[in-house]
């Protein structure tokens, strides 16, 4: 039998520090591996490699409320009254319309992505089988970051709104050293949920349905008593801002819809992907949808769009309409709401972070499961203490538009992967894929123009610009859906493809036009940091992994384990990727037992010792 890997090796990925200078003296050969497109039957074998798995323990329920908790937070009780006031008036509720129309887009392209391929990792998956290693590797590091430090930034305002919950001060539980704000409850928050869920994902989902559960009775009583106090007046004028309005207000209030990405990392713990991934996933976009727009209704019928209070519309909006206690629930709203956050926010980028692990383009103990409680344990705590710094000592005012950004990029990067799934032949090479990739790189830079249009334009040329590059993109989907062949054909597929694609794409080219330059600017510097780690580190370590993997394969003890000659890369060429997984589970003649247990590498598939 092959001897097991060093404590070294599981921690570093690599058996000493004269492997690794063995191997960066190879640099200049292994990046070739930028455009290593990875396999079903690749991941699978990464993920059996890790040791135990993921426990199957959530179903659509679940995901949903999961989903639900994440998106639903204490945003929602501050964006509305300053989208109503400054951006589109009463319209707001318009806006939220077409922002979640938008996040509908999203959420149907990474439902198929969730349902073909059920793995942990969510947009690292789905990025690393159809563009790429390198491209997987730069867009899902920077979503590790935004959410590391999403999960500071909302933890710490935790302290002032329970805070204002008690009716203390909203800075009560925080205290000045230096030139920082500390703020120490903030990191509890963050640790609470990291011991839920390093001891049971099943126990912090149903702490999470509690959480949820109590903060949409809160706000069925907020709207309860909103509604009560309504008045059609305040709705006129509806449209104070103009038609533009609307979708300003819709690029500003999208961001209350992030977060439903998160859920679709958890794949490999959902019992039946196939149902449980996109029933969850699209339920708690539309359910979040419902909620959000009732929301803003409700709030600009109680006071007129133009007193609102931007700081904090709800709170004062009760207090002006003579319901002061209402300030109250709005408080218990945003603290519960918070609590959720950042528990599916920990959990989420754990997965990511596992995945990554798996694969060895991250530090390899990242990837381990723990053997007793079936969660990764080391992921989470990595999340966690990335987070915490950040959480008790700054406000990370600086660099929320780059988490912002960053989150739009990943949207738009998938919508084009699910073109690129359907479309491409990843195991041909680029003259068999000319007309999908030229129709797919004009589709890209005509909703980059439309965005760009949009930011910058007025008047005539506002209005041509945006329908010649609107039409063109129309155009574009119309050129993919006749000359290019879907290749890839799951059990459950996104509907209007390539349209919905294609319409996702081009919504998040524009929100992200909505935002500063500056963000690109960090966005860019991050890049290149990551880029940096890529070439020193990831390459090698996961070159050192593969080869590793196959000296196993050829070192296999056939007593123990013989090997059933599957079929070779050659026969499966033509296959889409959901065959070659299921082709590469198991020999087509053995029983379900065997297609359960088999480990495949490079076309040999290991069957469990006989029990006869």
């Amino acid at each position: 039998m092959v001897a097991s890997q060093s404590r070294r090796y599981d921690w570093s990925g690599f058996d000493s520090t004269k492997d690794y200078l063995r191997s960066l003296a190879r640099t200049h050969k292994l990046l070739s591996r930028a455009g290593y497109v990875r396999h079903p039957e690749r991941q699978l074998a990464d993920k059996a490699a890790s040791g135990t798995e993921l426990k199957k323990c959530l179903n659509w329920f679940h995901v949903a409320m999961l989903g639900t908790g994440m998106i639903v937070g204490a945003g929602i009780f501050v964006s509305t009254g300053v989208a109503a006031q400054e951006k589109a008036g009463p319209a707001i509720v318009i806006s939220f319309i077409v922002a979640g129309i938008s996040a509908l887009l999203s959420s149907l392209c990474y439902s198929e992505f969730a349902t073909q391929y059920p793995l942990a990792g969510g947009a690292y998956n789905y990025i690393s089988l159809t563009m790429g290693e390198l491209a997987a590797w730069l867009i899902v590091t920077t979503l590790v970051l935004e959410y590391v430090l999403a999960n500071a930034a909302v933890a710490r305002s935790f302290s002032s709104y329970f805070a204002a919950l008690i009716g203390k001060d909203t800075a009560y539980f925080t205290f000045a050293y230096k030139d920082y704000t500390v703020d120490f409850m903030a990191a509890g928050v963050i640790l609470l949920c990291c011991a839920l869920l390093s001891f049971s994902t099943a126990g912090g989902s149903w702490f999470n349905i509690v959480m949820t559960g109590s903060q949409l009775l809160v706000i069925l009583v907020i709207l309860i008593a909103g509604f009560v106090k309504s008045d059609r007046a305040n709705l006129s004028p509806f449209l104070p801002y103009g038609a533009r309005g609307i979708f300003d207000g819709a690029s500003f209030v999208f961001f209350s819809f992030i977060g439903f990405d998160c859920v679709s990392t958890l794949a490999e713990e959902v019992k039946n992907p196939a149902i449980d991934m996109p029933v969850g996933i699209v339920g708690c976009i539309t359910f979040v949808g419902l909620i959000y727009t009732l929301m803003s209704l409700c709030l600009v019928s109680m006071v007129p769009y133009d007193q609102l209070d931007p700081a904090a519309s709800f709170a004062t909006a009760f207090t002006q309409v003579g319901l002061p206690w209402g300030q109250y629930l709005v408080a218990l709203g945003a603290v519960l709401g918070i609590i959720t956050g950042v528990l599916v926010g920990v959990m989420g980028v754990a997965r990511i972070v596992t995945s990554m692990g798996r694969t060895h383009l991250f530090f390899p103990v990242f990837g381990k499961i723990n053997e007793r409680f079936g969660t990764p344990i080391w992921a989470t705590l990595f999340v966690t203490l990335a987070a915490l710094p950040l959480c008790i000592l700054t406000d990370l005012p600086d660099l929320i538009d780059m988490v912002s950004a960053g989150t739009l990029m990943v949207f738009a990067v998938v919508a084009l992967a699910l073109i690129w799934k359907r479309t491409v032949r990843t195991r041909h090479g680029f003259a068999d894929n000319v007309k999908p990739f030229a129709l797919m790189a004009a589709l890209t830079c005509c909703c980059v123009a439309f965005a760009c249009i949009y930011a910058l334009c007025e008047g005539t040329a506002f209005i041509a610009g945006l329908a010649v590059t609107a039409g063109l993109a129309i155009l574009c989907c119309i050129a993919i859906h006749v000359v290019c062949p879907q290749y890839d054909k799951p059990s459950y597929r996104a509907p209007l493809f390539p349209y919905l694609p294609g319409a996702s794409l081009l919504l998040n080219s524009f929100l992200m036009a909505s935002l500063p330059a500056q963000a690109y600017w960090q966005l860019a510097l991050f890049f290149a940091v990551m880029l940096v780690f890529y070439v020193l580190y990831s390459i090698h370590a996961a070159h050192a992994f593969e080869q590793n993997s196959l000296a196993g394969c050829k070192a296999i003890d056939l007593e123990a384990a013989p090997a059933v000659r599957g079929p070779s890369r050659d026969d499966l060429a033509d296959q889409s990727p959901s065959d070659v997984a299921l082709r590469h589970m198991g020999p087509n003649s053995a029983p379900a037992e065997g297609l359960k247990q088999g480990l495949s590498s490079g076309g040999v598939t290991r069957l469990p010792p006989s029990t006869r």
